[in-house]
């Protein structure tokens, strides 16, 4: 599950196979299933059993792997992928290619879930384009004559490393350039780098990706307002 997607029937043919053990032991018996699997399946913070949705839980193992494309430009894994399927760009922004192993498109099912769950750290601005939402907090609003293709370091002043005041008027609405001026760039270029944003060391785990492919899955799980209200309830009933 850590490095292949798992075919859609298959997934659903263990997720049934859960479900008619949880709601009878014996075999040849007749089960009703009381509830459907998908709230057993909700976290137990939100009121569900906290049972794996295996559609789910393999793409947060896939998205271990991608993580390490990401981040991890020394091990044998990075370069060997790198070099076969995106030797020029990123593997954010990597094609399928053509005749791709089945590992490869795998891999790729995981760029949503990693767009959702990760912000650009500013560094030298080489990897982040300008209308990449994850660089800043809102999306960024563009004027209608703006360069799309340009990339964040075009819009640093090479003589003092800050950010070029004029050009970023030109290309932004006015609350995007004061967003784009809270950014601190430092007195050093560096390169720029993914922060994983579900917690709070900015480091992947299962567990967080997990979190965020649920809902993924399974829309009517989305966290809304009043659910986070509940969050202490459902905890304590657990904890006793």
């Amino acid at each position: 599950m850590s490095m292949f997607k798992i075919p859609a029937t298959i997934c659903d043919d263990i997720n049934s196979a859960l479900a008619k053990y949880w709601w009878g032991q014996t075999r040849s018996e007749k089960k009703i299933h009381w509830i459907k699997w998908s709230k057993l399946c909700n976290l137990k913070d939100r009121g569900g059993m906290g049972f794996r949705d295996i559609h789910a839980f393999n793409l947060a193992m896939l998205a271990k792997q991608a993580w390490r494309l990401i981040q991890g430009s020394h091990s044998l894994f990075f370069r060997v992928y790198k070099a076969h399927y995106f030797p020029n760009c990123s593997f954010m922004e990597a094609k399928i290619r053509n005749n791709p192993s089945f590992v490869w498109r795998s891999l790729l099912e995981t760029r949503d879930l990693i767009r959702a769950t990760t912000v650009w750290k500013v560094g030298d601005g080489r990897s982040i384009k300008i209308d990449d939402h994850r660089w800043l907090p809102h999306p960024p609003q563009l004027r209608p004559d703006a360069d799309k293709n340009m990339r964040v370091c075009d819009l640093f002043n090479p003589a003092t490393w800050q950010w070029h005041l004029q050009l970023l008027s030109n290309t932004f609405m006015p609350n995007t350039v004061c967003d784009i001026q809270h950014i601190n760039l430092g007195t050093t270029a560096s390169r720029d780098k993914l922060i994983w944003k579900e917690n709070r060391k900015g480091m992947f785990s299962v567990k967080s990706a997990y979190r965020v492919a649920l809902p993924m899955r399974q829309p009517e799980q989305v966290e809304h307002s009043s659910a986070r209200q509940d969050k202490r309830l459902w905890n304590r009933i657990w904890q006793l």
